[in-house]
């Protein structure tokens, strides 16, 4: 008898811990508020490498001057923000750029430094008669996962006058404080219910197992198992799934976490997909490689 009730108690714990939510991703009701961290970055063409560009003498002082004056924005609203040629040096002693990742060379920079958000400003300076203007792009992007959140253009108005930094304030202005509010409710979205990110289940080429098969005792294909374990572990719960085949199964939002809910740590992606590696391991005996394209996680089964 006394046997009979210790193997019901460790079945009770097995099946609760085996079905009750990762406490990483657990919030409880509970959300901390969280400011963003920020890095300003000089826009870039594809492939173009920064530390030259910003050698350049006219291109340089331009992106140099657009940087300084941005950052300072942020920090009169009470951000903590990297200096950008601080880190581009870590960057470069680090050789990270040489590190064989499909990331730009920007994006390496935001997420060495573990920016929130990284922001690239470009500026052009147009000189004619008239007088001189400065034309301001901006672009957040949340570094996790690449995702815009704002984009706004401006321009300073023609002026007679070479002081490029008072120009590019002037252009500033206009749109800083939608700038500013776009980046605080977007992040703050982010803190309140998660950061989104897709996921993407397939099968490797000469894998016998498909996502319309049985496991387990109960009856449910992979794809429902699957689907239950996404509702259950995610953020809040919230897993939209886009489709479903015998070979791929696509969560085009899944909602992760910006800091551990138990720790407090800051939560990777890496971290939701080595979860979905060993539900399929442990619960499914299922091999499967998982990758990170930014904003994703590839799941492919063996």
């Amino acid at each position: 008898m006394k046997n009979k009730f210790i193997y019901s108690v460790l079945f009770a714990f097995i099946f609760n811990f085996s079905h009750s939510q990762n406490s990483g991703t657990n919030s409880g009701g509970q959300v901390v508020q969280i400011q963003p961290k920020v890095i300003v970055i000089p826009y870039a063409k594809e492939n173009e490498d920064i530390k030259t560009m910003l050698q350049d003498q006219l291109k340089g002082f331009y992106r140099r001057t657009a940087i300084s004056v941005v950052n300072d924005a942020f920090n009169s609203r009470g951000f903590t923000t990297y200096g950008f040629e601080a880190e581009l040096a870590k960057a470069i002693n680090a050789n990270l750029f040489n590190s064989g990742t499909k990331r730009s060379q920007k994006e390496i920079i935001a997420q060495n430094c573990t920016a929130d958000i990284y922001v690239e400003t470009d500026l052009e300076v147009v000189s004619g008669g008239n007088g001189t203007e400065v034309q301001l792009i901006l672009r957040a992007y949340e570094t996790a996962t690449g995702r815009a959140l704002s984009d706004k253009q401006s321009t300073s108005g023609k002026f007679y006058t070479d002081d490029i930094t008072k120009l590019t304030i002037k252009a500033l202005e206009k749109v800083k404080e939608d700038f500013l509010n776009d980046i605080q409710n977007k992040f703050t979205d982010i803190v309140n219910n998660g950061r989104s990110i897709e996921i993407y289940f397939n099968v490797a080429k000469n894998s016998t197992m498909t996502y319309d098969k049985e496991v387990g005792t109960d009856g449910d294909l992979l794809s429902e198992a699957i689907m239950d374990w996404m509702t259950k572990n995610a953020y809040k719960n919230y897993a939209k799934k886009r489709n479903s085949t015998s070979l791929e199964v696509v969560y085009n939002e899944v909602r992760i976490p910006l800091k551990d809910q138990a720790t407090g740590d800051n939560y990777d992606i890496e971290m939701f997909g080595r979860l979905i590696r060993k539900f399929l391991k442990n619960t499914f005996q299922l091999e499967a490689s998982v990758t990170y394209p930014p904003g994703q996680i590839m799941v492919t089964l063996k």
